[in-house]
């Protein structure tokens, strides 16, 4: 059963996490969010049972996410908690049939007692839900989804595998199959493992999990086991790009669920061991492990100290990481996500090192676009060395000056910007600070302002699916027919012209 818990305070999730015994529950995958837009996001893949969400979140509240949660997976059961025990978020509450609404400081008593009736309702529409749609691919998936869960309604998994002759004796193994995050699938790969397996003399059934990967349970008879390893040999040969997870062997197809379970823990090893193709399940594998909390409480102590101490922090975690490589993948992509926006806050310039980052949600989606923890590394390090840099350019100029540098980093892309709003902000008069500006950077701030966002525009013209329009608004001109107008004077060519001559090289 999935869980999905959404709440901006790093301390409330970290305690729920640590409080509640989940397995207890039959809650076998936990996601985070720190705010609405994000557990949307999630939600869209993830496809969570339960959700417990805050109602006061940045960018998107509890209750807007809960109205577009329930458009997306209107089975899944809501638990509302909240600081603020207000009539309106009640109302709400009552509106959208949650399960219960929990005032803070959390009561982890009355969050188990919450949990306990969702999950029951949970259980209970499994079991009632008719899996009759008509159709042999329905058929199979609801199979898939009764075997792979530990409470099942046996009886109509046990009909399901007659209508679609899935075999209920013999062996049983889960197979994960994980293409790169950028490769676009075709769908089809997942039917051609069906028929490579009844090439093999076997049966199965599967499902696509997220976009990039698909699951599949294969079933085989005591005398053809030996052939599930040149199986899997076949599926690395057949597509060179992937990652296959093998789950344990079971003899009881109620038991099936334990492989699935298997599979996924091996498959989150390939997130630590980008290098690896097939990874199957070890004792280590198997140990419930949560990221330790304090972890960006401590980050938050050195983000102020400097470049150079956060790197040496960034490698310190990376090393740690690596060294114990069975938290899962999902809890690494969350962290690092935090860390990464409040690193980018901070030194707002490093947007310039990665220019197909353009703001906060762009790096999010760059960060869980990633395949290993490597290249979330490589990103890092790429970042933070920039930063460095960037760091060492500045320290021949004055505080003042710096401070300007660094505000123009982070609002170059708002059109009103202009050397009197700068001024403002430093609480000088425009013609002084301009005198102070072109003393040290010998061009005034007007002239120094319009060439950092002519100097980004390259930079972005670079990357050939954002638009022309689009990079116009990004670095602050009014619009795409004001930005052909300046890039051609300042450069001699059209923005278009530009990208042919830069993609030619």
């Amino acid at each position: 059963m999935k869980i999905l818990i959404a709440d901006d305070e790093d301390y409330t999730r970290e305690g729920l996490l640590e409080e509640i015994d989940w397995e207890e529950f039959g809650i076998d995958e936990i996601m985070q969010a720190v705010n609405g837009e994000e557990a949307l996001k999630i939600v869209k893949w993830f496809r969570p049972h339960i959700v417990i969400s805050d109602i006061r979140m940045p960018k998107m509240d509890g209750i807007a996410f809960a109205e577009e949660l329930l458009g997306l997976a209107p089975e899944s059961k809501i638990i509302f908690i909240s600081g603020y025990l207000e009539t309106e978020y009640l109302k709400s509450a009552i509106r959208l049939s949650v399960i219960d609404f929990i005032e803070k400081p959390i009561d982890v008593g009355q969050v188990r007692k919450a949990l306990g009736r969702a999950v029951e309702e949970v259980l209970r529409e499994r079991r009632t839900k008719e899996a009759d749609e008509g159709n042999r691919e329905f058929r199979q998936q609801k199979l898939f989804e009764l075997l792979t869960h530990r409470d099942s309604d046996w009886r109509t998994a046990e009909r399901l595998a007659r209508e679609v002759d899935f075999p209920l004796n013999g062996r049983y193994v889960c197979l994960g199959v994980q293409f790169p995050r950028a490769r676009q699938t075709t769908g089809e790969e997942l039917e051609q493992l069906l028929d490579m397996v009844l090439q093999a003399e076997g049966k199965a059934i599967g499902i696509w999990q997220e976009p990039s990967a698909f699951e599949a349970v294969i079933a085989c008879q005591d005398r053809n086991r030996y052939r599930l390893g040149p199986l899997y040999q076949r599926v690395l040969d057949r597509w060179p790009d992937c990652k296959v997870a093998v789950g344990m062997e079971v003899e009881d197809y109620k038991n099936i669920f334990n492989s699935c379970k298997t599979a996924r823990a091996a498959m989150n090893c390939a997130f630590y061991q980008p290098e690896g193709r097939l990874f199957e399940i070890d004792e280590a594998i198997l140990q419930k492990r949560f990221m330790e909390p304090g972890i960006y409480g401590t980050f938050l102590r050195v983000l102020p100290e400097g470049s150079r101490k956060l790197s040496e922090w960034f490698r310190s975690l990376f090393g740690d990481l690596l060294a114990r490589k069975y938290y899962q993948k999902e809890q690494v992509y969350t962290l690092m996500v935090s860390l990464l926006t409040a690193v980018f806050r901070q030194y707002p310039s490093s947007y310039d090192c990665v220019p197909w980052v353009g703001g906060e949600e762009q790096l999010q989606a760059a960060v869980l676009n990633m395949d290993s923890l490597k290249e979330i590394q490589d990103f890092t390090e790429t970042v933070l060395g920039c930063v460095q840099d960037r760091e060492e350019e500045l320290s021949g100029f004055g505080r003042v000056i710096r401070g300007v540098l660094d505000y123009i980093a982070a609002h170059y892309g708002e059109e009103n910007l202009s050397t009197a709003q700068i001024a403002e902000a430093f609480h000088f008069s425009p013609a002084y600070l301009n005198v102070l500006f072109k003393q040290e950077m010998k061009v005034t701030l007007k002239q120094y302002l319009s060439g950092y966002r002519l100097e980004k525009a390259k930079k972005l013209l670079e990357q050939d699916y954002m638009k022309i329009t689009e990079i116009a608004e990004k670095c602050g001109y009014a619009n795409a027919n004001y930005f052909s107008k300046v890039f051609r004077e300042g450069t001699g060519m059209t923005p278009l012209e530009y990208r042919s001559a830069r993609s030619e090289e």
